[in-house]
């Protein structure tokens, strides 16, 4: 009889803690799904819609479309092993610093990619682009292969870097007029990973643009054609539209799967359910509060918010893995919009300099370019020299641009200090 009660009184015992872990449960799911409504209500009235119907991109007829060059062009690469470090190194550097070696070495991976190449030449100029994302899908939309387009934007700056070097500008050119496409291309997309990818190309865009415009060789008609290839998207805008079409994937999921994909097993997948709409309310809130500092100049190193959260609970790991880092994305998009506006100056200066023989006293006012540096939030700096060159340069510094980007700093003279040859 004894046992039978303390049988009884077992078994009573689990049942109240199975009931009250359902009721646990139950109450989770209710008040994540109440803060998930009113995040999303919100949202939607202080930022914008969170239908994926919003960020499906409009049809772009095969002729007008830079990706029927772009696509092809990136996938018919074709590396050895020990090719891509090697032409991340040289795509890093001026031709004065390679080795013989690394020449002939680059041509043998050129001539082998010749089809490739001619594919992304095809695409130089064009301004119209999709690369047929179904963002309707959520966070199961397949999206392209961007290791392999970063590898394609490597090969295009070492391949300019390499003319320049032997004197053929016409080749350096037209590796600077794809590079802009295959950026652009990018940058015009709704993922957040595509905006970031695009960002990185345009990184070796301006590297190589910075090389031709800071020549004593360059032509007018050069600067134009250099002029034409720069991007065009606000990328801090570019980023805000990511963070929405990261939020409206999140609702997405939820409507579609009542579950959010991209736990990634961080969690059991028994609790994913349970956790599901508490998770996704909180990715919601964050992109609620980051709106605010979205395009916010770095005037000290960066502390990526990644880091913070990987050091923090499970809870907010959590929502790291489903969410986005947008302080992150939009220190990268400040530093290259920097960069890019100092090449538009850059290039305004040569032209003044070419028209009346010598550089303006003064940096010009241009459409789209703000006074203000968007990295530092602050002037740049501007000096005409005694021999009648002069230099255009951002106050950021290397330690702030290295946090942002890190490797990047091999990079930095190229994108943030032009010295511009004295007129003939």
């Amino acid at each position: 009889m004894t046992r039978f009660r303390v049988l009884r009184a077992l078994l009573l015992t689990i049942a109240v803690i199975v009931g009250l872990g359902l009721l646990g449960a139950l109450a989770l799911r209710i008040y994540g799904a109440h803060r998930l409504a009113k995040a999303s209500e919100r949202y939607e009235r202080e930022v914008g819609s969170l239908s994926l119907d919003d960020f499906v991109r409009p049809k772009i007829s095969v002729e007008h479309n830079a990706v029927t060059w772009l696509r092809p062009g990136v996938l018919a690469a074709v590396f050895f092993p020990g090719e891509t470090d090697l032409i991340g190194s040289l795509s890093a550097k001026s031709f004065s610093a390679w080795t013989p070696d690394d020449a002939a070495e680059l041509e043998t991976i050129l001539l082998r990619n010749r089809p490739s190449i001619e594919l992304l030449d095809r695409a130089r100029g064009m301004k119209s682009s999709n690369w047929d994302i179904p963002y309707e899908k959520g966070s199961t939309a397949k999206i392209p292969d961007l290791l392999a387009a970063i590898r394609a934007a490597r090969l295009l700056n070492a391949r300019g870097r390499l003319a320049l070097g032997r004197g053929d500008r016409e080749t350096a050119l037209l590796s600077v007029e794809a590079l802009g496409a295959l950026a652009r291309s990018h940058e015009t997309e709704s993922a957040t990973i595509m905006v970031l990818i695009g960002i990185a190309i345009e990184k070796y865009h301006l590297a190589l643009v910075h090389e031709l415009a800071t020549s004593a060789l360059t032509t007018p008609a050069e600067l134009d054609r250099l002029d034409a290839s720069l991007c065009g998207e606000n990328l801090t805008d570019a980023v805000r539209r990511s963070l929405r079409s990261n939020a409206a994937a999140v609702v997405h999921d939820l409507d579609a799967h009542s579950a959010l994909e991209g736990f990634d097993g961080a969690i059991p997948r028994k609790l994913e359910g349970v956790l599901a709409h508490l998770v996704a309310a909180a990715v919601i809130e964050g992109h609620l509060a980051a709106e605010k500092h979205l395009g916010a100049p770095i005037k000290v190193p960066f502390v990526d918010a990644g880091e913070e959260y990987r050091e923090a609970g499970w809870f907010k790991h959590l929502t790291l893995v489903y969410g986005t880092n947008s302080a992150s994305a939009s220190a990268r998009a400040c530093a290259i919009a920097s960069a890019r506006d100092l090449a538009r100056l850059a290039i305004a200066l040569r032209r003044e300099a070419f028209a009346t023989g010598r550089y303006p006293p003064s940096l010009p006012a241009i459409d789209g370019v703000p006074s203000d540096d968007p990295l530092t939030g602050g002037p740049r700096a501007y000096d005409v020299r005694a021999d009648g060159s002069a230099e255009i340069r951002t106050s950021t510094t290397v330690e702030i641009f290295r946090s942002i980007t890190p490797g990047g700093q091999l990079f930095f003279d190229a994108l943030y200090r032009w010295t511009l040859p004295a007129p003939h």
